[in-house]
């Protein structure tokens, strides 16, 4: 029986589309970005021509920002940056699908992790373009309180969708340990984040000053035990395992 010279070669793994909608943040967008062109349009007639972000001293100049670029540069961004996580699942995958690292780790995955980091800076970029629209107007807005509430729901979703961030890959020994401790680290971290995120929204919204606190707090604990649990896995060596 004749074998073929190139039987033993791997099939390159086909990488998909390039473009990867990344939702559900992809429809906050489509919600935030007219929000925010509208918010600029009523704005404009009251903005004042530009604002001192930063007063002149010692060796720097005023820093001034015009409203053109205040009435445009975040939702702008925010569609800059939807496109951008777009593209990024299928660009990874093509630059390191043959490497350890990419092995068993879905462009899918990466799509929703992204689309849920989208969800929650979405909400945020409103209240920081609001913030800005009322720096140039004079209007009163309550910027810490919104802020607050932003960030309570960013890191809701980012703890929905940090569990399918744990890394893949085929390794073997210690590095194969270190991996796969990740993964139960990461839905505990994910929960954790969520927990936080919705008491920090909730107490920001009433306007309990402590709002920050359990923000800051939930984050380094939720990362903490990333951390810890992945080293103690990695002093356990574990044979490569196929639990993505």
């Amino acid at each position: 029986m004749t074998e073929h010279p190139h039987a033993d070669r791997a099939v390159p793994q086909d990488p998909g589309p390039w473009w990867r909608t990344p939702w559900p943040g992809a429809a906050l967008v489509a919600v935030a970005v007219p929000v925010m062109v509208v918010a600029s349009v009523l704005a404009w007639p009251d903005m004042a021509a530009e604002v001192v972000t930063r007063e002149a001293g010692g060796r720097h100049g005023a820093s001034v920002v015009p409203r053109e670029v205040s009435a445009a540069l975040l939702p702008a961004t925010l569609v800059v940056l939807t496109a951008l996580f777009a593209v990024v699942p299928g660009l990874d995958q093509r630059l390191l699908g043959r490497t350890p690292l990419a092995q068993d780790r879905s462009p899918e995955r990466a799509r929703r992790v992204l689309g849920w980091t989208l969800a929650g800076l979405a909400p945020v970029t409103v209240v920081l373009h609001l913030g800005v629209l009322a720096m140039h107007t004079g209007e009163p807005f309550p910027l810490d309180r919104a802020m607050g509430v932003a960030l309570g729901l960013l890191l809701v979703a980012l703890g929905v969708g940090l569990p399918l961030a744990a890394p893949g890959g085929r390794f073997s020994g210690r590095a194969e340990g270190f991996r796969a401790a990740q993964g139960p680290a990461y839905r505990a971290a994910g929960l954790l984040l969520v927990l936080a995120g919705a008491v920090t929204a909730v107490a920001a919204g009433a306007g309990a000053s402590w709002a920050p606190v359990v923000a800051v707090v939930g984050t380094a604990v939720a990362f903490g035990q990333v951390v810890l649990r992945a080293g103690l896995g990695a002093l356990t060596p574990r044979r490569p395992s196929h639990d993505r």
